[in-house]
């Protein structure tokens, strides 16, 4: 039995959706998506204190989380390769604050914009999709060029 994610994706009932989670900050999305079916070969975050609470909520037991392999770097420095070939999704919430409709609205002049840091591992694992969550500001007209 398969189950259609979109029309383009179709998945085995029994089987978990492999993708790599990047800026998981303390895995909120990681933990919906895996309720959705998709099984995270690694959750990216640079922040020590994010990848601590999502050790610790591990250490505790939370269900579903136990295999979640959580490491903490700079996406600039990952070889994607590194994560196997096989990932069918890239997901996560690549830094808000260069697009916010609040602070300098820098855009990709602002040394936090990793956007093409999420653009630079699709192309890289080929994934069959992705998602990627930011605000509503990324859409503005000034950000266009």
């Amino acid at each position: 039995m398969y189950a259609i994610l979109n029309k383009y994706i179709y998945v085995e009932d029994s089987k978990m959706i492999r993708s790599l989670e990047m800026f998981c900050g303390a895995g909120g999305l990681a933990l919906g998506l895996h309720q959705a079916g998709f099984q995270p070969t690694a959750l990216l975050e640079w922040n020590k204190d994010s990848c601590n609470n999502i050790k610790a909520n591990i250490a505790n037991g939370f269900t579903g989380i136990e295999n979640w392999n959580v490491i903490q770097t700079d996406v600039r420095l990952v070889q994607y390769s590194d994560y196997g070939a096989d990932v069918q999704f890239i997901t996560g919430g690549p830094p808000c604050q260069p697009f916010s409709l609040g602070g300098k609205h820098k855009a990709n002049t602002d040394a936090r914009d990793m956007f093409p840091e999420a653009v630079r591992a699709v192309r890289e694992l080929q994934p069959q999709g992705f998602i990627f969550e930011n605000v509503k500001g990324l859409l503005r007209k000034s950000f266009s060029s």
